[in-house]
């Protein structure tokens, strides 16, 4: 008669031991995928939202919020495309839910910024001819990792980020860094050769 009642113990201490677990699980992060377009102007992304608005925006100069105005402008659920309202500001409503947006949104002077409410796990891909591996003339924001996609792209990826940054340049960039800094070189040589030699013969 004993054996049923350490039955529905067990089940029941098991019951609370998965229920904590889950509990103290942090959320996964919802993804995004940033694609940039051909000739670095512009970008199209693909965000998961979950809720009853999204917000776009960018950090300004003082890192305030600054609206981020965006075109071709969707919002999907898992039955095709939904109606949006358009709440001013850079955000957009819809009924509670799950959702996938999709925009595109202007890059300047090859310097991409994505930023989000909560963290996501962030892709960025840059296009065939376009790096950021050059510190001198790009950059990636902390936490990037870097790597080798189809077709000669370079993509980077972050997880659990609320804000990215990349800076990217194309070849012909990087050839006239490299003559600029071989120039440079070849004239410090010739103005500080003549200081050393002078200042050698004095010591003697």
């Amino acid at each position: 008669m004993r054996a049923p009642h350490r039955d529905r113990r067990g089940s029941v201490l098991a019951a609370l031991c998965l229920a904590l677990i889950l509990i103290g699980a942090p959320a996964a992060a919802q993804e995004a995928v940033v694609q940039v377009l051909p000739g670095g102007t512009a970008y199209e992304a693909t965000i998961q939202v979950t809720g009853s608005e999204h917000t776009f925006w960018t950090p300004g100069m003082l890192g305030e919020r600054v609206p981020l105005q965006v075109e071709e402008l969707e919002v999907f659920d898992s039955a095709g495309p939904i109606e949006y309202q358009d709440a001013g500001r850079g955000v957009i409503t819809f009924p509670e839910g799950n959702y996938t947006i999709t925009y595109r949104a202007p890059v300047r002077d090859n310097h991409l910024v994505a930023a989000f409410d909560t963290p996501y796990s962030v892709t960025v891909a840059l296009p065939e001819g376009v790096d950021v591996k050059n510190p001198l003339i790009g950059m990636i924001s902390p936490g990037g990792v870097i790597s080798t996609g189809a077709n000669g792209t370079t993509e980077v990826a972050w997880d659990q980020i609320r804000v990215v940054e990349t800076r990217f340049y194309t070849p012909e960039r990087e050839i006239l860094l490299t003559t600029f800094g071989t120039i440079w070189i070849a004239v410090a040589l010739v103005l500080i050769l003549p200081l050393l030699i002078s200042r050698r013969k004095g010591g003697e």
